[in-house]
């Protein structure tokens, strides 16, 4: 009689057992559908945010870094033979005083105008004195 009960609490508890596991994996295959769900819905926006970006390119343009802009500016002025003066800048605009030759101010007038993607030329003025020309151009973040 003893037995009996023994097998029959064995029994009622692998039949509990085999129940929970029934239950545990239905509530896996769950949540392995909806976390497929979700990567689904994340891989769609992922492809909208690019066909935006990829659309509207000004949208990745804000990202715009005015110091990194102002040390190829700097690269420029030397390779233009420009000499600074002063120039002072803030988080959307760049104040150069430079001093140089006619050829030389040519060049990176050119240069700003052609090369500077993100920067506009708000304001300049030239200067002459003796053999050389006093430059000063105020350049501003486009986005701004």
């Amino acid at each position: 009689m003893l037995s009996k009960k023994k097998k029959i609490i064995k029994i009622s508890l692998l039949l509990l057992l085999f129940f929970l596991l029934i239950i545990q994996g239905v509530k896996g295959r769950s949540i392995i559908q909806e976390h497929k769900s979700l990567y689904l819905e994340i891989t769609k926006q992922q492809y909208k945010n690019q066909t935006l970006k990829n659309k509207h390119p000004s949208s990745s343009r804000q990202l715009f870094d005015l110091k990194a802009k102002t040390s190829e500016i700097f690269a420029e002025l030397k390779s233009c033979s420009l000499k600074i003066i002063d120039y002072s800048s803030t988080e959307g605009e760049l104040n150069l005083n430079l001093r140089g030759d006619f050829n030389s101010i040519l060049k990176f007038i050119y240069y700003l105008d052609n090369e500077t993607e993100g920067l506009k030329v708000d304001e300049f003025k030239i200067k002459e004195d003796q053999d050389n020309l006093f430059f000063f151009v105020k350049l501003k973040n486009e986005l701004m």
